[in-house]
């Protein structure tokens, strides 16, 4: 009997919403970043996980959207990663550039010995 009513009252509990947090706070750290240039495909992805997810939790199946809100964070943290690796690529091509025309005006003022 105390199971029974343990388990009726599990049913009517309503799945607790903080479960998206993570997703969310994820999500928005990623478009902060400038994934929507750099990753937009993996933050299109958690987006729409996490829209899954919000719609999930409003139809009460806390299992699907704690799954999907997962799916969400893990896509968002790609997405914060690839953001992060085309910004770092971007700011080491601009310091070879710079790096290649200090060597040229080096060579330029010194000549080809300067540089050995």
């Amino acid at each position: 009997m105390v199971t029974l009513l343990t388990l009726a009252a599990c049913a009517t509990t309503p799945p607790d919403p903080r479960v998206l947090d993570n997703a969310e706070n994820a999500v928005l750290q990623a478009e902060q970043a400038g994934a929507a240039e750099y990753a937009p495909l993996e933050l299109r992805f958690a987006r729409e996980r996490l829209e899954s997810a919000r719609t999930q939790m409003q139809a009460g199946r806390a299992t699907e959207s704690r799954r999907l809100a997962d799916e969400a964070e893990i896509e968002a943290q790609l997405a914060l990663a690839r953001t992060r690796a085309a910004q770092t690529r971007a700011e080491l091509a601009q310091r070879q550039r710079a790096l290649e025309r200090l060597r040229s005006d080096l060579v330029e003022a010194f000549g080809r010995e300067a540089l050995e």
